[in-house]
């Protein structure tokens, strides 16, 4: 697969994003850990640009998305854990392929439209086991807000693919910065700590400046229908780390989710991608 070069540390990367974001969020407010990470990734961008913003409709809905997406994961991640919220994030297909085809033209094939059901099935059976306890509502619904604004920002991104990627991306976190800024007056908690800080070069620097170049990447090389099935594979990793932390096992019923999911996989990658070549062949 000409993307694995992409997918692999985009994965890996995002499975500990949100570990490292909810470990920030003991020390900061939302609001406040937004500013900040989305400052650092801003620095980081502007080294590269030299301060070059790109200030078209596109591109300023685009920041737009990412910040809703951002804010929605941040708040919600206040009520929920790390691995409920990586799992609720990963329904963002459900909505990424039908925005596609309404804002892309983009038609997803009939495996792909198989296997995008299969993995999302796959989600919602992993995630029967985390519902109970401690998830309240409204983290939950932030957070599935969180996978709507992602699949919006990842369409536009997608549109924007023609565009410097890097000054797309730079001026998104700028706004996301602003309005972070402007929303923390509201609830300014900071502790600074070099835990804090860890966190904050983690989800600024290596999340959202790396990774996020990483997802652009991808969106470059890969349709909307195939990728975000394929990035059904971040959960799976939560779970093995999970796992492998706690030395907890996971049920029948998560083993069941995970299942799913990878033939989820396999139908839209590997049956999907045989069909559109064939279907290209004279």
């Amino acid at each position: 697969m000409a993307s694995a070069r992409y997918l692999l540390p985009y994965v890996l990367i995002s499975a500990f994003t949100y570990v490292f974001a909810k470990d920030g969020l003991t020390y900061a407010s939302p609001y406040v850990f937004g500013a900040i990470t989305s400052l650092s990734t801003s620095i980081a961008l502007f080294a590269v640009t030299r301060g070059k913003l790109v200030l078209n409709r596109d591109t300023l809905l685009f920041g737009f998305f990412y910040w809703l997406s951002n804010v929605s994961w941040l708040v919600g991640l206040n009520y929920i854990s790390s691995a409920q919220s990586a799992v609720l994030s990963y329904t963002m297909p459900l909505f990424a392929i039908p925005l596609s085809v309404y804002v892309l033209s983009e038609r997803a094939s009939r495996f792909e439209a198989y296997g995008a059901a299969l993995g999302f099935a796959g989600i919602v059976v992993y995630n029967l086991p985390l519902l109970g306890g401690s998830v309240t509502l409204f983290g939950a619904v932030l957070t599935l807000a969180d996978a709507v604004f992602w699949a919006m920002f990842s369409v536009y991104m997608r549109k924007l693919r023609l565009q410097d990627p890097m000054q797309t991306l730079v001026t998104a976190s700028f706004m996301t910065f602003l309005l972070f800024g402007i929303f923390s007056v509201a609830d300014f908690r900071f502790r600074p700590t070099l835990n804090l800080a860890v966190d904050v070069g983690y989800v600024g620097l290596v999340s959202g400046t790396l990774n996020f170049v990483l997802w652009m990447a991808l969106l470059r090389t890969e349709r909307m229908a195939r990728l975000t099935t394929l990035l059904f594979l971040a959960p799976v990793v939560t779970l093995v780390f999970d796992a492998a932390v706690t030395g907890v096992l996971p049920g029948y019923l998560t083993l069941a989710g995970v299942a799913l999911i990878f033939a989820g996989i396999y139908v839209a990658s590997i049956l999907g991608g045989g069909q559109r070549r064939r279907s290209r062949q004279p």
